[in-house]
């Protein structure tokens, strides 16, 4: 294909025309492969729930139980589930402290996780410590649904 360079406003609308065209032909190819292995999978259909994050309210100082605010926040993320199977409780810590709040965050992702079990017993449940770089979430626990 030839353009002129002197119609600069009629090339730039074939260009547009042209990259449109192209990704509608991507995505029509894309999703004819997804609905033909869609049949040929062995595995049931699974439900799409909706995933939930949701950063806990901070701890005041040393606290490592879980207070009142935080309990209606995790019955909060409870009451929100659809078809979700996995909750995950995550203590979050910056690099540079201690090993002592790793063992600190981590009581605390467990003690969030018993919680929300003994609210629902039929969900897998999974707590873990991860470092941040971000100062607002160090000690704070993380909880994910999905």
């Amino acid at each position: 294909m030839v353009l002129s360079h002197t119609t600069n406003r009629s090339s730039g609308a074939v260009v547009k025309r042209l990259i449109t065209a192209m990704l509608a032909l991507a995505l029509a190819v894309s999703a004819s492969q997804a609905s033909a292995t869609e049949g040929a999978s062995s595995r049931p259909s699974e439900v799409n729930a909706p995933v939930i994050v949701k950063s806990l309210t901070d701890y005041p100082g040393r606290v490592r139980t879980v207070t009142e605010t935080q309990k209606a926040e995790i019955r909060e993320v409870i009451a929100r589930l659809d078809g979700n199977t996995k909750f995950i409780c995550t203590g979050a810590r910056l690099a540079s402290n201690p090993y002592g709040m790793n063992i600190a965050v981590r009581m605390r992702a467990k003690l969030v996780c018993e919680y929300a079990k003994s609210l629902r017993p039929d969900l897998s449940y999974w707590y873990q410590t991860k470092i941040t770089t971000h100062n607002n979430f160090n000690g704070r626990v993380i909880v994910v649904s999905k």
